[in-house]
């Protein structure tokens, strides 16, 4: 290939890739194959696997925060809970520093 030569591939074209390669169980073959980076066969792959599609979709910020998987949701209302307590923790004892050193 020339440099700054860059291939494009259709979503069609991705899929059959990818395709292939969940047929072979091999990405490094399948790159070889097609002259590809297996990284890249990868990245496409795990995208496929989980949006449906071999690029990863464009979303806005706040919907992706609202498609988190409810996991993901409970954890970060249990930490939000635990700062909470942490910071009540620290309220307290910095009361009671200035209450030694007042004695």
């Amino acid at each position: 290939m020339s440099e700054g030569f860059i291939r494009k591939f259709t979503e069609e074209e991705r899929v059959a890739i990818v395709e292939e390669t969940l047929q072979y169980g091999s990405v490094s073959l399948v790159a070889a194959k097609h002259g590809l980076n297996p990284g890249l066969i990868s990245n496409w792959k795990s995208n496929y696997v989980r949006y449906k599609q071999t690029l990863k979709p464009k979303e806005d910020e706040k919907e992706s925060k609202e498609n988190l998987p409810i996991d993901y949701k409970r954890k970060a209302k249990k930490l939000e809970e635990e700062i909470k307590e942490k910071e009540l923790e620290i309220a307290m004892l910095r009361d009671l520093l200035k209450k030694k050193k007042r004695l």
